[in-house]
């Protein structure tokens, strides 16, 4: 008696494309998410910076260089209504024309331990420091931000928006001057309980030069806290120990 395997076959010949599909598909995602998390993430540097002895790592904005080093760079650095930076660490710029003017953008980032201060402390003497300037007498934290974090770091921020009038540096025809223009500065404090370390970012932009930013400041400040990371400190074994 002869038996046809033939329907058999069909069915195992489709179950193997079944699977090769299923695995295309599977690619295909993996890839077009890859690809659209490097477009969002195309305003910042690929290399990440490090911080806190390496133990704090994001990545920052690839337009903005290292301070320019003049006698206005120290003060250009940290917002003029929060000189105190807390945990201040790093400050990167870049310089855009404004019709006859030069002005700078400028990105400030710091790192606090827990053990040292919670982020609550930090928040606090953030506020106190940028209410001591009229313009800002009645802001509030807009608290609860949460971001998609790729890099499994803290997925919770604290917000101060400030909108309005604020001191910026200005170069016209070489006539440096510090004074107010309109214009953004977004300042981010990652607001984990269980978080190591306090990151705080701040992105401050005139507002003339803000179109010539490849995102404007609210977004690049939540790009730079989607990439923070803080890795788990390394024991150190003691001298006489095994291998």
């Amino acid at each position: 008696m002869l038996f046809v395997h033939r329907p058999l076959t069909i069915v195992f010949l489709a179950s193997l494309a079944g699977c090769s599909v299923g695995r295309y598909d599977e690619d295909y995602a993996v890839s077009l998410a890859a690809y659209r998390d490097a477009a969002v993430f195309a305003p910042l540097a690929v290399l990440p910076y490090e911080s806190a002895g390496g133990r704090v790592q994001m990545r920052l904005p690839k337009q903005f260089g290292g301070m320019q080093q003049d006698d206005g760079a120290a003060q250009r650095a940290k917002p003029p209504f929060l000189k105190d930076f807390p945990g201040y660490d790093q400050a990167r710029e870049v310089r855009l024309n404004a019709g006859n003017a030069v002005l700078s953008a400028v990105v400030t980032v710091g790192t606090v331990a827990a053990g040292q201060r919670p982020y609550g402390e930090v928040e606090r003497e953030i506020l106190e420091q940028v209410r001591g300037d009229d313009e800002f007498r009645k802001v509030d934290w807009q608290r609860g931000q949460k971001v998609a974090n790729v890099a499994g770091g803290p997925a919770v921020w604290d917000v101060l928006a400030l909108k309005g009038k604020q001191e910026f540096e200005s170069d016209t025809a070489g006539s440096v001057e510090f004074k107010k223009w309109d214009g953004a500065c977004e300042i981010w404090v990652s607001a984990d309980p269980k978080q190591e370390f306090c990151v705080v970012i701040a992105v401050r932009v005139p507002d003339d030069v803000a179109e010539a930013l490849e995102a404007p400041p609210a977004k690049l400040a939540e790009l730079i806290a989607r990439t923070v990371t803080i890795t788990a400190a390394v024991e150190e074994k003691p001298a006489n120990a095994a291998p």
